[in-house]
């Protein structure tokens, strides 16, 4: 089969197309005929070795997590799929492995695709929408009437944020470019604030939730702008953030929280059911061929992408 792998750690010239070994489905997997997958940060910090501790150094790598396609084989322990059923989900793992024709996955990491979207669009949720409801329902505990702030709205993590903390019925002040803005209006956002004029841990407003997606707001920024009970959430993997989780943990009522995205069935299917009621949706830049995966992380790496970077396999 076709795959996006990498031979070394390094920027967007280490990928490459190769003919490799299709995977097998073990008895507990399925084997998914993968349509098309998504690009995260995670695919690109993995490839430059900076979660190296976790990957291992066994090379070749390949690249990707998000996956939308179709059961191509069922495992003899499983009985919840049939071949051809059209599916979305993503990997539990920090070695990925979508951006190719094929990928074996356990049914866990997997729901039945929204019937009303594309692969591209299926392929654009799983997880960006799965880490969003995470970190604000599991993390911060989210609540009707919350106040909640989302640093790096317009991104992928960020435009499903917006979408999800209102559904779970927040008041939601987006800071995200000023060009950005009536876009995340119109996603749902109650308040847009541009970062380039605004500095929100310098206002007046007080959050219940401060979700740092984008990454750059440390907790002790965020402290003052929180409420006596609010939560600042990081999806950065840095010591900081393990130790204001430690340190918040020990000796106050505001908290810091790490959201590490678990691939589960039941959030999956949630995500689903909000998709086919029209509550969510999925916002994608640019498709891209697999062909261009190189051009595809670079776009990924310039940090003003606006939702989802796609990649069809066809």
């Amino acid at each position: 089969m076709r795959a996006a792998i990498f031979h070394k750690f390094g920027g967007t010239e280490v990928l490459e197309l190769a003919e490799i070994e299709n995977p097998r489905a073990r008895a507990d997997e399925v084997l998914v005929h993968v349509r098309a997958a998504a690009i995260n940060p995670k695919d690109t910090f993995v490839r430059k070795g900076r979660f190296r501790l976790f990957t291992g150094r066994r090379f070749p790598m390949q690249t990707g997590y998000d996956f939308a396609g179709e059961v191509a084989a069922v495992g003899e322990r499983v009985t919840t799929l049939v071949k051809g059923e059209s599916v979305f989900g993503m990997l539990d793992c920090w070695r990925g492995r979508t951006c190719a024709e094929f990928v074996a996955v356990k049914p866990g990491m997997l729901a039945p695709m929204p019937e009303s979207l594309s692969f591209e669009e299926a392929a654009a949720l799983p997880l960006t929408a799965s880490t969003a409801l995470q970190a604000l329902r599991d993390e911060a505990g989210i609540k009707p009437n919350y106040r909640v702030a989302i640093n790096g709205a317009g991104g992928g993590v960020g435009v499903m944020a917006v979408q999800i903390a209102k559904l779970l019925g927040a008041q939601v002040t987006a800071v995200g470019s000023q060009a950005n803005h009536a876009f995340l209006e119109n996603l749902g956002a109650d308040t847009c604030v541009d970062y380039h004029t605004s500095v929100v841990a310098a206002g007046d407003q007080r959050f219940d939730i401060f979700f740092d997606v984008f990454g750059n707001q440390t907790f002790r920024i965020i402290k003052p702008v929180l409420t006596r009970t609010g939560t600042w959430v990081s999806t950065v993997v840095q010591p900081h953030v393990f130790m204001s989780q430690l340190a918040s943990g020990l000796i106050g009522q505001k908290r810091a929280r790490l959201v590490v995205v678990k691939s589960r069935h039941a959030d999956l299917t949630l995500i689903r059911t909000w998709v086919e009621t029209g509550q969510l949706r999925p916002v994608i830049q640019e498709v891209y061929p697999l062909a261009k995966i190189r051009e595809a992380h670079a776009q990924q790496e310039t940090k003003h992408t606006r939702g989802k970077i796609v990649i069809s396999i066809g």
